[in-house]
């Protein structure tokens, strides 16, 4: 996190600061981030950077957190429909709101490729923190509807949950496997997992 001395620059300060660490952090991980390009592209002192922040990875941290609340801001209105629409609608809206941000902001998916690709356990830990959020929400959601008789008892809702922690994390590995992402193709892809899960394997009467 960041010392007091960096929250008292001025605005336009620490969003040069913050520019130049995602510059970085878009294309080499936490551990091979290096700090120079980052004071170099902020146009500061070279000492100044541990003045702001005590480590690199405090400033990997910080990065990430500020990214994940503009996200989550974007992400607002899905949740309009939380525990009130069926739990498979909301989640679809909450993950089509998530995809549309991201493909808006293709830093945020470089920065997931860093995170998701490195062992470090800075890395390991943001993960984690963001995929327990995640399946909280996503199991009192399900558990919800299960009491409303919208999901089956027999369903196992951590099996559940997870499925849609790993869908949701799946636009990474997506932007790796597609040269041209699309909202097109991934909305596609949410129905057609969607009704799978809604519909199970068996063939209809």
């Amino acid at each position: 996190m960041p010392n007091p001395t960096f929250n008292n620059l001025s605005e336009e300060k620490k969003e040069r600061i913050l520019n130049a660490a995602i510059k970085e952090f878009r294309v080499r991980n936490v551990r091979e981030g290096n700090l120079s390009n980052i004071v170099k592209d902020a146009k500061i002192a070279r000492g100044s950077i541990y003045q702001y922040f005590p480590s690199k990875e405090d400033l990997y941290i910080y990065v990430f957190d500020t990214l994940r609340a503009e996200r989550a801001e974007y992400v607002q209105p899905a949740y309009e429909l939380y525990k009130k629409a069926p739990f498979l609608e909301f989640f679809q809206a909450f993950y089509l709101r998530d995809s549309e941000f991201l493909l808006m902001h293709p830093d945020h998916i470089d920065l997931g490729q860093q995170l998701y690709g490195c062992s470090h356990p800075v890395s390991q830990g943001l993960i984690r923190q963001l995929q327990n959020r995640y399946r909280d929400m996503f199991l009192i959601g399900i558990e919800f509807d299960k009491q409303r008789g919208l999901i089956d008892d027999n369903v196992e809702s951590g099996i559940l949950a997870d499925l849609c922690v790993h869908f949701v994390t799946d636009i990474f590995i997506f932007q790796s496997v597609y040269s041209q992402l699309t909202m097109q193709n991934i909305r596609l892809h949410c129905q057609q997992t969607l009704f799978l899960l809604a519909n199970g394997t068996n063939p209809r009467a």
